[in-house]
């Protein structure tokens, strides 16, 4: 389940980028880039370049993304950590939007799949990070009694993103705190790292497909050999098993635990 994919951070543009060697050229004169030279596609359309005075490599690409001009940064920010990864991301991208004066209309974080506003792309490159910032949990869809709550993000850290599975009407909010927490544990400290519900119940990750065969079909958010998984759905993706003592070298499987407790005791 490991293994950082780059991070992709868009800006979301009036009109396409014809030449993207000109927007990184205006970048680098005004000292928002060190080095620039064409990717290895085509040089009007995405550039390999070099910024904050490190060795570390992005590429710039314009795309349209269903009908939306977009300039993208690919950035393989793992080894940086949250704060200064995601940070200087976001001063890379602050350093394009300033070559494309009055044609910003906001950032699209394609990893997390959610629009943000240029307010945080400038927070976030002044290094105000917080775990929501790079991992967004949703709800993907309730059909009573089985709701299903995701996130979107975590890979770009080379953690899984994670999932739970028929969860009760009205603990939907519940839920999404738990991914928000866990998501942080797993950010901060790898697959290594250990994660617990906020009344201190241990947990641990099961990949999505060893749990899909053992619930029910009708549930939202299951997948069968990948069918009817939309895109950004492919990663490495996990849901939560509360942590019970091995037995014979093997762990329990209790994601009923988990859902239980989303409910409050009376």
């Amino acid at each position: 389940m490991s293994g950082a994919r780059p991070s992709l951070l868009a800006l979301i543009l009036d009109r396409p980028v014809e030449d993207v060697a000109e927007v990184v050229a205006a970048a680098r004169a005004a000292g928002g880039i060190d080095r620039a030279s064409a990717h290895r596609t085509d040089g009007t359309l995405a550039q390999d370049v070099h910024w904050g005075g490190r060795m570390q490599r992005a590429v710039v690409r314009a795309i349209d993304d269903a009908g939306t001009p977009l300039l993208r940064t690919e950035v393989v920010i793992a080894s940086d950590g949250l704060a200064e990864g995601l940070s200087r991301q976001a001063a890379l991208l602050a350093a394009l939007a300033r070559a494309l004066p009055g044609r910003v209309r906001g950032v699209r974080d394609l990893s997390a799949r959610v629009d943000r506003d240029e307010v945080w792309m400038t927070r976030v490159s002044a290094g105000v990070v917080e775990v929501h910032d790079a991992v967004v949990s949703v709800v993907g869809a309730q059909a009573p009694p089985a709701g299903w709550i995701l996130t979107h993000g975590a890979a770009r850290f080379g953690v899984p993103d994670l999932e739970l599975y028929g969860v009760p009407a009205g603990a939907a909010e519940a839920a999404v705190a738990v991914l928000d927490r866990v998501a942080g544990q797993l950010v901060a400290g790898g697959l290594d790292a250990p994660l617990s519900l906020p009344d201190g119940t241990a947990l641990r990750l099961v990949p999505v497909l060893e749990v899909w065969p053992g619930l029910p079909a009708a549930w939202p958010g299951l997948g069968r050999a990948g069918v009817d998984r939309g895109p950004g759905l492919d990663g490495p993706r996990a849901t939560l098993s509360v942590l019970r003592r091995p037995r014979l070298g093997r762990h329990r499987l209790d994601l009923e635990g988990v859902r239980d407790r989303l409910v409050p005791r009376k």
